[in-house]
């Protein structure tokens, strides 16, 4: 195990290489033919792990005349490097690995379902076992939350790992879909104007028995009295005006996301997965969901990463909502 003490950026770049396997075990488990971009994701996480494996050891790896396995695992090996070597676990899993990768980028040999499902295997077991060996910490020990620019929400992710790692498992996802949706608002936010470009106009709401209420407005014999009954066509129109706000306000929803850079289907997972928020006027947050509720390590791992990914694409959006520089 090393005692190196992890730099920040070398344990930021852990956290990026964790959250690009996290994308490859989710690559994994779609449908073929989807699933074999796991292969390559695979791959890439392994080789930026040992790239920057070998910079924390302060180790010269040989950059040509030996294939990707051995240049790392041998070069880096205690027999090769000296005393600031390491022996990887893997060697052969990754070498398989990187055949798959080879075949299917280089010769369009799609892998197949039992080639993927051995990925998955091969790359989980080898952050795990080689995690600990290089840097110290576990593989799952590496916090994302680093990679989020937003001091709110990487608090709020960062809360949500301790929960979950203490069994909390409402409040961690509680905590997820809190992040988020500050998140959201704060793109929705503008800076300098009285709304954002991004809102696509004021929320829209059907609210509760809004048909009702337009049939019954319609049906007024003066104009001012509601009458308890109203017409055949008054209620027709107020179920189809009901109707057509429903689908604007879902419509302007999918915008807002689509606006983020999120993925509409990741969205609405996230919405299915997260509990439901109460806010409440002194600020206070409650976290409740109907029935039984026992999301998955793999549904909170979906989650966090979700919210990170969002993260990031919203930081990289903030370059281009700037005021103009006049209005600065």
């Amino acid at each position: 195990m090393s005692t190196r003490e992890i730099a920040p950026a070398t344990m930021q770049r852990l956290a990026f290489i964790r959250l690009l396997a996290q994308q490859g075990m989710e690559q994994s488990r779609q449908p073929d033919p989807l699933a074999a971009s796991c292969i390559l994701t695979f791959h890439d996480a392994v080789e930026l792990f040992l790239m920057l494996a070998s910079e924390h050891l302060g180790i010269t790896v040989q950059d040509k005349g030996t294939d990707f396995v051995s240049r790392y695992f041998v070069g880096m090996h205690p027999d090769k490097a000296g005393e600031q070597g390491v022996d990887l676990a893997g060697r052969f899993a990754i070498k398989r690995l990187t055949a798959h990768r080879n075949a299917f980028k280089h010769s369009a040999a799609h892998p197949t379902g039992a080639a993927v499902e051995q990925a998955r295997t091969d790359t989980a077991q080898f952050f795990e076992d080689n995690t600990p060996r290089v840097f110290g910490i576990p593989f799952t020990g590496i916090d994302m939350a680093d990679l989020v620019t937003q001091d709110l929400a990487r608090g709020k992710i960062k809360k949500s790992a301790t929960a979950w790692g203490n069994g909390q498992h409402l409040d961690a996802m509680g905590l997820l879909a809190v992040a988020f949706d500050d998140l959201f608002k704060n793109h929705l936010g503008a800076r300098g104007y009285p709304l954002s470009p991004f809102a696509f106009g004021r929320r829209i709401s059907s609210g509760p028995h809004l048909g009702l209420s337009v049939a019954r407005m319609l049906s007024r014999a003066d104009g001012s009295r509601a009458v308890r009954n109203p017409t055949h066509e008054a209620e027709a129109f107020g179920k189809e005006y009901e109707q057509l706000v429903e689908g604007a306000g879902q419509m302007q929803t999918a915008l807002r996301v689509m606006s983020l850079g999120v993925d509409l289907h990741r969205y609405f997972r996230f919405q299915q997965l997260c509990p439901h928020i109460t806010e409440f006027a002194n600020g206070q947050i409650d976290y409740h969901s109907f029935g039984p509720y026992t999301p998955s390590p793999a549904e909170f791992e979906y989650c966090q990463q979700f919210v990170i990914t969002a993260a990031l694409r919203l930081a990289e959006l903030e370059s281009h909502t700037q005021p103009p520089s006049w209005r600065a």
